[in-house]
């Protein structure tokens, strides 16, 4: 009963959220996860001191402006590494410079990486079902399972929004905020090995993906700034009508948990799921594009 409760609840807060969007703008409505900001202050108020929180919800409100008039990328990275600097005093009060700076590369991949995934329907909200599914029934704290899901049950009721063609979009603000929160419980369960493990097999191939689109782009010597269309599950969109550019996060994830059980956590295991993603993605690229022709 709770549970249809609160997808009735954000269902509503999303149509909304679209009706007084198009009130003001002609654009599609987007960065509805901004206001997970609302419900996450308590998780946070709880949990870390109030300069981070403020932090944390001042700069992912500043960046909601992206979303809004599109502000300059320079910007964007500043907030990123900003907020990456909140999050890693929030755990520590040693100036460690190798960690802070591990800490940044971390947090710049993940946001991005999800800003890559946010580029067809129901994707990133796929992606983030993943996520916070495995946050959900792997984590020791019981404030974290529930706030999971709170965002499991946020995700659901956007994916029907979402599922319609330019109705509504996760937007990068969205993705800000969610990677500060999966960042966070994730600093919060290091010891916690299945939990740690399942996430990096489940970001490994969106991750890979991005890295193979980049070092593509410079080899065409192609402007990285530009939009372009050559992630995987983008490509599938393009040559199927279906949803089947839901698959790989879903496939490659499955792949990557069943073999993370024969590993323990540790560089051998990231290395061997980076070497095997990467080969794959390759060959799928390959066969999609002889399939086309």
């Amino acid at each position: 009963m709770k549970l249809f409760l609160f997808i009735f609840i954000f269902s509503l807060i999303n149509f909304l959220y679209i009706k007084i969007w198009n009130k003001f703008s002609n654009k599609v409505p987007t960065g509805i996860g901004i206001l997970l900001t609302i419900p996450f202050f308590f998780y946070l108020e709880k949990n870390f001191n109030f300069f981070s929180v403020c932090f944390i919800l001042v700069f992912t409100i500043v960046y909601f402006l992206d979303d809004l008039i599109e502000i300059n990328f320079l910007w964007r990275i500043l907030l990123q590494i900003l907020v990456s600097f909140v999050i890693y005093f929030s755990f520590n009060t040693d100036i460690i410079l190798i960690n802070i700076f591990v800490n940044l590369v971390i947090f710049l991949i993940l946001v991005n990486t999800l800003n890559f995934q946010d580029g067809e329907d129901l994707n990133i909200a796929l992606l983030l079902i993943l996520i916070f599914g495995n946050f959900y029934f792997n984590s020791e704290y019981e404030l974290t399972k529930y706030t999971s899901e709170f965002v499991l049950i946020f995700l659901i009721s956007f994916s029907f929004f979402n599922f319609k063609k330019k109705f509504l979009y996760f937007g990068d603000s969205s993705c800000y905020f969610i990677s500060i929160i999966i960042f966070l419980f994730a600093h919060s369960e290091l010891q916690n090995a299945v939990l740690i493990k399942t996430l990096i097999a489940i970001i490994t191939y969106p991750i890979v993906d991005v890295f193979y689109v980049i070092a593509y782009r410079i080899f065409k010597k192609e402007n990285l700034l530009t939009r372009n269309y050559l992630h995987f599950y983008q490509i599938i969109a393009r040559k199927k009508n279906l949803k089947l550019y839901l698959l790989p996060n879903i496939l490659f994830a499955s792949f990557n948990i069943f073999i993370s059980q024969y590993f323990s956590l540790g560089i051998h295991f990231i290395i061997f799921l980076v070497i095997t993603n990467t080969v794959i993605l390759i060959v799928a690229h390959q066969s999609i594009q002889k399939l086309a022709n």
